[in-house]
């Protein structure tokens, strides 16, 4: 406790803290030295969540992946979908972020419930996750 008091009181009496209180304008000075903080803040934690960005294979080299590529079989296996295209997005390669799916039969209902429950029960995505798209003609 004596070392807080102790602390404290030089921090009170230090030539900084005696010219920013001497000042006219003190309280734009404080603001200035909390904004300075907060944008260090923000570039620190920007540079450790771009290293977190999302993966997503078929954007980087137009193809799909082998998972990718298994999961789009097993979708158009289902009864009136057809051909299928899919996406898986991970982060880092582990957790799903995000699954797209295209396909012929994706304008059907009954064909897209299929479709999201095929893809929540092979990657583990959350139905919040996974985009059915109707293919465009020709696929």
């Amino acid at each position: 406790m004596r070392f807080v008091r102790e602390l404290k009181d030089r921090i009170t009496n230090s030539k900084l803290i005696k010219k920013i209180r001497s000042a006219k304008n003190a309280e734009i000075v404080v603001a200035l030295i909390f904004a300075l903080i907060a944008g260090v803040t923000y570039f620190v934690i920007a540079a450790k969540t771009s290293s977190n960005k999302p993966t997503a294979s078929m954007a980087q080299n137009g193809k799909m992946t082998e998972e990718e590529e298994r999961l789009a079989e097993l979708i158009s296996d289902i009864s009136g979908v057809g051909k299928t295209r899919v996406l898986i997005t991970t982060d880092n390669g582990n957790e799903v972020i995000g699954v797209v799916v295209v396909a012929e039969g994706a304008k059907d209902m009954n064909n897209r419930v299929k479709m999201i429950r095929c893809v929540e029960k092979a990657t583990g995505a959350t139905v919040d996750k996974i985009e059915i798209f109707e293919m465009a003609n020709g696929g």
